[in-house]
C-alpha cells in the first residue's frame, strides 16, 4: 500500500502536471522521479497503480485536455522503441502464457508507451532538454543532504515516503535515498555529472550563480555516486568523467569505439578465460559481486539456444545465484529473446552515435557542449547497463533519454543546416566563447 505522505506528494505533483505551463511539465516528472519512491502503489480492484503509472496517466490526461499532442512524424527512434516494447511484451506472454502475465505485461506496456508519448509531446525544443538537465542537477543537489544523513546515521530519511530500507555491504552503508536500490541511485548520480560539466561550460561567463550551481552539481553527483558504495556506478562515473573531459578530441570518438571493440576481441582470443571473466576481477567499491556477474554472462552465452527465440522464465536453473539478473543487456535477452536484445542495442547505439555526430556540427559552442554532455550522460547508462538491470523510477530517465534522442533526430535537418551555414566573423567569435545561458 502507498504511504500517506507519498500519496499526498503524488497528488500535489499530479496537480502540478495538470496546471504548470507547458515548458515546465518535464521538470515535474524529473522531480517525481527523483523524490517519490517508485515501489509505492495504490491497489484498486486488485490492480496496482504505482506512482509512475499514475504520473503517466495524468500526463496523458493533460495532453487530451489541453490538446498538446505530439504532431510530428515518427522517426527511426520512435519505431525502434515501439518494436522493442512490443517484441519484449509478446515474447514474455509466449513464455509465461498466463492471465496474470497478460495483466502484468499489459500494465507495463501502457506505462511504457504513455511515458514515452508524454516525453515526446513535451520535449519540443533544445530549451526543454536544457531545462530538464538543470532540474536534474538541482535534484541531485537537493538530494545530497538526505544521502549524507543516510550515510552517517544508517537511516533512510525517505522512510516517511515508504522507503525504510538501507542496505549494507562489508560494514559499509549503501545509500539508496528514494530509489529502489543503491546501484540505481549511483547510476542516476553518475549520469548527472556530465550534464553538470556541460551546463557549466555552456553557461555565460558573467553568470556566476549558474556556474556555482553547476559546479555544486558536479561535486554532489560524485559524492552520491560514491555513497552508493557500488562498483558499477563508480565505473560509469569514471567513464563519464573521461568522456566529458575529451570534448576537444570528440571527433575521434568513433575511432576510439572501434579500437575498444577490437581490444575486446583481441583479449577474448588471447585470454585463457572468456573476456567477460574480467567482471570477476572488478571490485572498485569493495565487496562487489563481480564473480556473480561473470557467471551470469557466461551462462547466458552457454545457454544461447534456450533463450534466443523468445527468452526464458528466469535464470535460476542456470545455477545463477538467486536468479539475480544484474545486467540490462542480459535482462533483454532472458525476458525477450535475441530480437528484443538487438533492438535495445540498436537504440543505445543510435543514441550514442547521433548525439555524438550532432555535437560535431559547426554550432554555437554552448550547444556543442550540451549535445556532448547528453552523449556522455547516456554513456554512463551504457556502462551501468553492464552491472544492473534498470527498474523503478530510473526507467523514467532512460525513457526520457530515448525521447530526447528521438527529438534530436526529428530536428536533424535543422541542426545540419545550422552547422553548414556560412559563418560571419561575429558568429566565429561566438563559437570561441560559451555565451549560452542555460538558466
Amino acid at each position: 500500500m502507498i504511504a500517506p505522505a507519498t500519496l499526498v506528494l503524488t497528488l500535489l505533483l499530479c496537480v502540478a502536471i495538470l496546471n504548470v505551463p507547458r515548458k515546465h511539465v518535464i521538470s515535474i516528472y524529473v522531480i517525481g522521479m527523483c523524490f517519490v519512491p517508485a515501489d509505492q502503489a495504490m491497489v484498486i480492484s486488485g490492480l496496482d497503480f504505482k506512482v509512475l503509472r499514475i504520473f503517466a496517466f495524468v500526463g496523458c490526461l493533460r495532453i487530451v485536455m489541453k490538446g498538446e499532442h505530439y504532431r510530428g512524424r515518427l522517426n527511426i527512434m520512435d519505431w525502434l522503441y515501439i518494436f522493442w516494447v512490443v517484441a519484449g511484451t509478446l515474447a514474455y506472454l509466449l513464455v509465461w502464457g498466463s492471465g496474470k502475465a497478460f495483466i502484468y505485461k499489459l500494465g507495463v506496456l501502457v506505462d511504457t508507451f504513455m511515458l514515452y508519448y508524454v516525453f515526446r509531446s513535451y520535449i519540443t525544443d533544445i530549451a526543454d532538454i536544457v531545462r530538464a538537465m538543470m532540474v536534474l542537477v538541482g535534484s541531485i543537489i537537493v538530494m545530497t543532504p538526505f544521502v549524507m544523513f543516510e550515510q552517517f546515521y544508517g537511516v533512510n530519511p525517505f522512510y516517511i515516503l515508504g522507503r525504510d530500507y538501507t542496505s549494507h555491504r562489508d560494514g559499509r552503508i549503501r545509500c539508496s535515498a528514494a530509489f529502489s536500490h543503491a546501484i540505481l541511485l549511483g547510476s542516476f548520480a553518475a549520469s548527472i555529472m556530465p550534464m553538470s560539466i556541460a551546463l557549466l561550460r555552456a553557461s555565460s561567463r558573467k553568470n556566476m550563480a549558474t556556474k556555482l550551481f553547476c559546479l555544486l552539481g558536479v561535486v554532489c553527483s560524485i559524492y552520491v555516486t560514491i555513497a552508493s558504495a557500488s562498483s558499477g556506478p563508480i565505473l560509469a562515473l569514471m567513464a563519464g568523467i573521461g568522456a566529458v573531459l575529451c570534448f576537444r578530441y570528440r571527433k575521434y570518438a568513433g575511432i576510439a569505439a572501434y579500437g575498444l571493440f577490437g581490444l575486446v576481441i583481441f583479449l577474448h582470443l588471447t585470454m585463457k578465460a572468456p573476456v567477460w571473466h574480467l567482471f570477476s576481477r572488478i571490485d572498485v567499491a569493495g565487496g562487489s559481486t563481480g564473480y556473480h556477474r561473470y557467471h551470469l554472462y557466461d551462462q547466458t552465452v552457454n545457454n544461447f539456444s534456450e533463450w534466443a527465440l523468445i527468452g526464458v522464465k528466469g535464470v535460476a536453473h542456470w545455477n545463477v545465484w538467486a536468479g539475480d539478473i544484474t545486467s540490462m543487456y542480459v535482462a533483454q535477452a532472458v525476458f525477450g529473446g535475441l530480437l528484443t536484445l538487438l533492438l535495445f542495442i540498436w537504440m543505445v547505439a543510435l543514441c550514442l552515435r547521433f548525439s555524438w555526430r550532432c555535437s560535431l556540427l559547426r554550432l554555437d559552442l554552448a550547444l556543442q557542449w550540451l549535445l556532448w554532455g547528453f552523449f556522455c550522460s547516456f554513456l554512463t547508462h551504457v556502462v551501468s547497463f553492464l552491472s544492473v538491470s534498470y527498474f523503478g523510477q530510473i526507467t523514467m530517465l532512460m525513457t526520457m533519454s530515448f525521447a530526447m534522442c528521438a527529438f534530436l533526430i526529428q530536428r536533424k535537418k535543422r541542426l545540419m543546416e545550422m552547422g553548414r551555414s556560412p559563418e560571419s566573423t561575429a558568429a566565429k567569435q561566438r563559437r570561441k566563447a560559451p555565451l549560452f545561458n542555460p538558466a
